[in-house]
């Protein structure tokens, strides 16, 4: 079971890494824009796996830079999406 833990952890972490890193791949080739649903949602999605990964790690650098970056991004999609 505890095995289980630690490679559920770590899929999380490397799947917060795989979202984060196709939305700025896809935003710097220009396939989507930074202000486009897609790279706001990736983010989004990136940077609430990378919280649950860093949180489990104890990395409190990592957990506060990408909560800010959730922060950020929930208020661009709100804004940009909801009002």
């Amino acid at each position: 079971m505890a095995l289980l833990r630690k490679y559920m952890g770590e899929a999380i972490g490397w799947a917060g890494a795989f979202f984060s890193l196709t939305a700025f791949s896809l935003n710097s080739l220009g396939m989507i824009g930074s202000q486009s649903v897609h790279y706001l949602l990736l983010n989004i999605i990136g940077c609430f796996f990378l919280i649950m990964y860093a949180v489990s790690k104890k990395a409190y650098a990592s957990w506060v830079l990408n909560s800010i970056w959730l922060l950020m991004t929930a208020l661009a999609f709100v804004k940009i999406y909801v009002m």
